[in-house]
């Protein structure tokens, strides 16, 4: 039996934007069976979540504690910005445990967050925070369609999770780990070709930024 979660979601205004902060509190011990499926001892194999490079046009934001970074902002995960249509992978294996859409309300331009939650092992998740940054219900829908695992569905390492929608400017997935019940730089749980890729990605952009800065 998993443990049962309960989720508050907080909406925080940064940097022009929305963005939900979760909070999670575990009711009981119980430990997470991965049914053999995998070794969920410990997550430090992490990998991107882009099949390719150019997939991604820009880097913005990495991981942040404190406005010293230079994006000027706290930022609890990276953000990945997808070109339209792109494919999204699982960049660890676990359990979906949900699918949720978050409505920031008729006049937000990034309107609708749709957030995957995958469960790696009994303290740790990785969130995939899906931003089209569209106000319009029907692309949410669409994103939502394209979304090809619902909560219940195990995923491998590399498995194809979703295909972006970009609507319109700023359109990205907020992506991040938490364990622990605490936002975590993602430096950690990454292989070492994983972080080298990521790397080669942010150092296109911006050549003498780091992945994450406390």
């Amino acid at each position: 039996m998993r443990r049962a979660i309960v989720v508050v979601v907080l909406l925080v205004v940064v940097g022009g934007g929305i963005m939900a902060y979760l909070k999670y509190h575990a009711t009981n011990d119980d430990t997470f069976d991965a049914g053999g499926r995998y070794d969920s001892t410990q997550l430090n194999d992490m990998g991107i979540i882009y099949v390719n490079r150019s997939d991604i046009y820009a880097f913005n934001e990495g991981y942040s504690e404190s406005e010293n970074c230079p994006w000027g902002f706290p930022h609890n995960g990276i953000d990945y910005f997808f070109s339209n249509r792109s494919t999204v992978i699982a960049a660890a294996p676990g359990l979906v445990e949900s699918v949720t859409v978050t409505d920031n309300g008729p006049d937000a331009a990034n309107r609708f967050h749709i957030m995957v939650r995958i469960r790696f092992n009994a303290t740790v998740e990785v969130i995939y925070n899906f931003e089209p940054w569209t106000n319009d219900p029907a692309e949410k829908d669409q994103q939502l369609e394209m979304i090809r695992i619902e909560a219940g569905d195990w995923v491998a390492k590399g498995d194809t999770i979703a295909t972006f929608l970009n609507c319109g400017y700023g359109a990205h997935i907020h992506f991040g780990v938490v364990q622990d019940n605490q936002w975590r730089c993602p430096r950690e749980y990454l292989s070492d070709e994983a972080y080298d890729d990521l790397m080669a990605l942010v150092h296109t952009y911006h050549p003498d930024w780091n992945l994450c800065y406390p």
